[in-house]
């Protein structure tokens, strides 16, 4: 019982410290967000992430070696099993939500305006440190809290989907079933492997489909 406290006091600690250094970023870099120099903008807009990657990564350095020298060929085959579940379910959702509401979310209007106009750091922070730092934040963290797969699964579930709510409207808390839906799968992956990889690499998938998507629109 004190193991399974103590773990849930590690994955809110890493949420809080995600915050934290999300908040440090803004504070360092915001101002040169949206500069008029692009070259200033890009290196502001990685700046964040990058403080988020190497702290976030130096604390889970351990679990991020291991699992990569512990990844196995069958992993990727269960991911997109997995992955494919979750998109399913987001896109039937997504469509539901969308007559209801009216509109996309509001994190996903930012994230292809934000694409559209500055693509080199969003491309290489949508698809390579965002998806990575997110399942530390909300699988890898939360590891040992559950003795079960679908409590697990549903738990950080939730949470990654209130993480993806960028506006507060009773509306828009409907977004949490389709992102959610999509968080429940990347955690039943990691919990069924037990490897972070097996994840991040259906998490990059899916993002770099959005992008390809958006683009061709």
């Amino acid at each position: 019982m004190k193991d399974k406290f103590l773990a849930f006091l590690q994955g809110f600690g890493t949420i809080f410290l995600y915050i934290i250094i999300a908040s440090l970023g803004a504070f360092l870099f915001g101002d040169y967000y949206e500069s008029s120099n692009k070259v200033v903008a890009t290196l502001a807009q990685l700046g964040t992430y990058t403080l988020l990657f190497v702290i976030l990564g130096l604390i889970y350095h351990k679990c991020l070696i291991n699992d990569f020298k512990n990844y196995k060929k069958e992993n990727t085959s269960l991911a997109l099993k997995n992955w494919l579940c979750g998109l399913g379910i987001m896109m039937v959702s997504n469509i539901i939500i969308n007559t209801i509401v009216g509109n996309i979310p509001t994190n996903e209007t930012l994230n292809r305006n934000l694409l559209i106009k500055y693509p080199f750091s969003n491309i290489i922070s949508m698809i390579f440190m965002g998806p990575l730092i997110e399942e530390i934040t909300f699988r890898a963290s939360f590891k040992n809290a559950f003795d079960k797969w679908y409590t697990f699964s549903l738990f950080t579930a939730i949470i990654f989907g209130l993480a993806h709510i960028a506006r507060f409207d009773l509306l828009e808390f409907l977004f949490i079933i389709p992102y959610g839906a999509l968080g429940f799968f990347f955690a039943k992956t990691f919990y069924e492997t037990d490897n972070i990889y097996s994840s991040f690499l259906i998490h990059m998938l899916h993002n770099t489909m959005c992008i390809i998507i958006i683009f061709a629109m």
